[in-house]
Parts: C-alpha cells; structure tokens; sequence
C-alpha cells in the first residue's frame, strides 16, 4: 500500500528545480517597490508631521531602488491630490520629498494656483450662498439664524476639481519630461 503524501509534498515535488526568469524576478521588484511606494504615501498623508522621519528613511532603501521608489512616491502623491481645501497641504508635503528638489518652482506655482482657486471657491460659494438667502426670503423665511444649504455639486467644486485635474496632468508631463 502507497503513502499518502500531503498537498504540500505534492506542490514541492513539482516545483524542485523551477526558477523565476530574470524578467520575472524584476516584474517582482517592480511590484514590491510599488506596494512600497503606496505604503509610504499613505503613511505620508496619514501622518504628515513625521514626514521627515519617514523621508529620511527612504536612505535605508537599497541604492538601485531609491531613486525608482522616490519617482513612484511623486507619481502616488500627484494621484492623491484632494479638490479641497487640504490641497494646499498635500502640496506642501509634496515639497518635502526628495523628487521636489528638482521641481520646486513648479511645485511653488501650483501652490500658488490652488489658493488662488480656493480663493475664487470662497467667493463663489458666498454667491452661491447669497442667491440661496434670497429664495429663502422671497419664500418668507428670513433672519440671521437662516442658514440655506448650499447645492452639493456646485460650479466653483466642479471648476477646483478642473483645476486640479489640469495640476496633476501638468505634473505627470513635468515629471516625464524630467525623467
């Protein structure tokens, strides 16, 4: 009568003397760096006051994949760019990164172009706001403690998310054409 071998005998019977092609051992790395590169993203925005801390342990990255995991942090914070308020911030991280040396201006320009976009969102939504009071009023109701609820998808929303939109592209053409 035979043994019965488990799966897992089965599985290493055959798989003995298998080796990944060197296309797939690189395919890993990528994959792994990006995992990575996600990872450190999310602990960037999570917990930006340790941003430096997490940065600076960027150096502990063996030397061949620092700069491509450095290049995939950048690419996953362009993706991450809010169409709020917080945007600002977000670039401000983005400043910190070893990828923004190179493109400080352009990062000092797009910062510049989301205030004056959240700017021009306040005075829009006060508009809005304002042209909501009125209705109310011509209904009757009126008063200081009348508060009108603003439209969820406003224009000055859907024209941030444009701007910012057109950020990201202009971004991602600036870091092709560096790399």
């Amino acid at each position: 009568m035979g043994e019965i071998r488990s799966t897992i005998d089965l599985m290493m019977e055959r798989t003995t003397g298998m080796l990944l092609t060197p296309e797939e051992k690189e395919k890993l790395r990528l994959e792994d760096l990006r995992k990575k590169a996600k990872g450190l993203t999310l602990k960037l925005l999570e917990r930006p006051t340790e941003a430096d801390e997490i940065i600076a342990g960027l150096s502990e990255q063996p030397e061949q994949d620092r700069a491509l995991l450095e290049s995939m942090i950048w690419e996953e914070m362009i993706d991450a760019i809010p169409a709020d308020e917080s945007a600002i911030k977000h670039v401000e991280l983005m400043q910190k990164l070893p990828e923004a040396e190179t493109r400080a201006a352009v990062l000092g320009e797009v910062r510049t172009l989301l205030k004056s976009g959240l700017k021009d969102r306040t005075k829009d939504r006060k508009k809005i706001l304002t042209r909501e009071k009125k209705k109310l009023a011509s209904l009757g109701i009126s008063g200081t403690a009348v508060v009108p609820k603003i439209p969820d998808e406003s224009v000055a929303d859907s024209d941030l998310a444009a701007a910012v939109e057109k950020l990201k592209s202009d971004l991602r053409k600036i870091t092709a054409g560096d790399g």
